[in-house]
């Protein structure tokens, strides 16, 4: 009478049914778990990454207030918090949710290759050349409530220069083409005050360098005048300039040379400006200077660094007088500025070369070193044009000469600040997308390629491409350039580039 009995409860053991659903239930809650992490995780990052950008913002734009007086009220305008006392008016995000913001005025130092502007007052802000933001908010979490966690903290700081501060002072080479289509071509999209009539194509190009030269900083912020130079140069400048122009020139007059008696020019040098010749005859010429073929060893430079184009850091206007602003145009008197002597064709490897060999020789410790290269990047000088005895260049290839001349100028550091590769600003005006010669590498096959290509990277950044109007002709605009459509917001632009405020790391001392 047990067996029955006992077969029911031990059936009943070895019955497993609903043993799962405490698991499913254990897994249920690790899964929902999981997804809160994921999402809370997601939004707290996703919130960290906008209170970043915020910070960043009103970092930049109180750099950019030093000057004026104004930064820390620039700054909390620029902070997201719309709330009082910070009254934000950019930046605002209703979905974060900003609990405090600070910005202090800091007086830091050059250090690590770091350059700074001094430290001024302005008005009754403290003296200061850099601001730091420093922002906290709080984040709702979704699904972490469950657990406990209704709110998470996050906190972000960011620290920028005052406006006319930079990674370091400049020391910039201009290479302009002053083949004769620029003074044959005239630029109906260009404008030039006080000109009348069209300009032509060297003339938009020097305008645009005289507002280059308006937002540069001849010397430093805290002099009232930057006092009197020698050949050019002030006591202590921050930003220099230089020119040189192709084709290059034979070196003197006084040495008998003419367009027609230009001499091997074995004893030439394309590093050390001639004052006899070069830069009266560029900045007020009764005449064309002569000219020499490329492989001659010709004198590109027309004026070596100069920092008398204004007469103090705040001045408003150029300094007429002075050997570089009369060369772009706006000197005394009836100086027109360099011209066009033509009678060579484009071939500018040479040019790009003895840049960065100027730039080399002349290096300053922690200083920037620029090249700003304005030309149409059609090279196709003829053979004959290249023939001489000092340098070997090949009428084939021109453009991946350039290329490589370009690649070499933007690998070359500072000797005096290691690491510090010079910037190299392509300007392309009125490039086509065919040209060039035969036998030229990938990349270098047509003038918008490598007028592309010789730019520093991104070519977003360092590359411009400005089309011509001639005749009610627009010529091309390259692919991958910088959206600008006239020199002047070229040099406008690159300006900019040189004298905003920007970030630096936040423990700078």
């Amino acid at each position: 009478m047990s067996g029955p009995r006992d077969s029911a409860i031990a059936l009943a053991r070895r019955d497993e049914r609903g043993q799962a659903l405490p698991f499913v239930a254990f897994l249920l809650v690790a899964i929902l778990g999981a997804a809160a992490l994921v999402i809370d995780i997601g939004n707290l990052y996703y919130s960290y990454m906008q209170l970043v950008g915020i910070t960043q913002a009103a970092a930049l734009a109180g750099g950019a207030a030093v000057p004026n007086g104004t930064a820390q009220n620039t700054a909390y305008q620029y902070s997201g918090d719309a709330n009082s006392p910070y009254d934000a008016v950019y930046n605002v995000h209703p979905n974060l949710d900003i609990t405090s913001v600070s910005a202090n005025l800091v007086c830091l130092t050059q250090v690590n290759g770091v350059g700074l502007p001094p430290c001024s007052v302005y008005g009754t802000q403290a003296s200061a050349n850099a601001v730091q933001v420093t922002e906290t908010a709080s984040v709702n979490t979704y699904f972490a409530g469950i657990f406990g966690i209704k709110t998470l903290t996050i906190s972000a700081t960011a620290t920028a220069s005052a406006k006319g501060g930079s990674a370091t002072p400049y020391d910039i080479m201009l290479i302009l083409d002053t083949t004769r289509s620029m003074a044959t071509s005239y630029d109906t999209s260009c404008t030039v005050p006080g000109l009348t009539g069209t300009p032509t194509a060297e003339q938009c190009a020097q305008y645009g360098i005289q507002q280059l030269m308006g937002s540069l900083a001849p010397c430093s912020t805290t002099l009232a005048n930057c006092g009197a130079d020698t050949n050019g140069n002030v006591s202590n400048p921050v930003d220099r300039v230089g020119i040189m122009a192709f084709p290059g020139l034979c070196s003197s007059t006084a040495q008998g040379m003419t367009t027609s008696n230009c001499p091997n020019a074995s004893t030439l040098t394309n590093t050390i400006a001639n004052s006899t010749y070069a830069q009266d005859a560029y900045s007020c010429p009764a005449t064309n200077p002569p000219i020499t073929p490329y492989n001659n060893n010709p004198e590109y430079l027309i004026l070596p660094f100069q920092s008398d184009y204004r007469a103090s850091d705040t001045a408003t206007s150029l300094n007429s007088n002075a050997n570089i602003v009369k060369a772009v145009g706006a000197g005394v008197g009836s100086c027109s500025g360099m011209q066009a002597p033509g009678g060579e064709g484009t071939f500018y490897a040479g040019a790009i070369s003895a840049a960065q060999a100027y730039l080399t020789a002349n290096a300053r410790p922690n200083v920037q070193q620029i090249i700003i290269l304005l030309s149409d990047g059609d090279a196709t000088a003829t053979s004959q044009q290249l023939s001489g005895s000092v340098t070997s260049y090949s009428s084939t290839a021109e453009c991946t000469q350039a290329g490589a001349a370009a690649r070499t100028a933007k690998a070359t550091e500072n000797p005096d600040t290691p690491a510090m590769n010079t910037i190299f600003y392509s300007v392309s005006y009125g490039s086509e997308t065919s040209g060039c010669t035969s036998g030229e590498s990938a990349g270098y096959t047509t003038p918008c390629l490598t007028m592309q290509n010789m730019a520093s990277s991104p070519s977003s950044t360092y590359f411009f491409s400005v089309p011509q109007t001639v005749n009610g002709q627009t010529s091309t605009v390259c692919s991958g350039a910088r959206p600008d459509t006239s020199l002047n917001q070229v040099f406008t632009d690159i300006a900019s580039d040189l004298t905003s405020s920007r970030l630096i790391p936040n423990n700078t001392p």
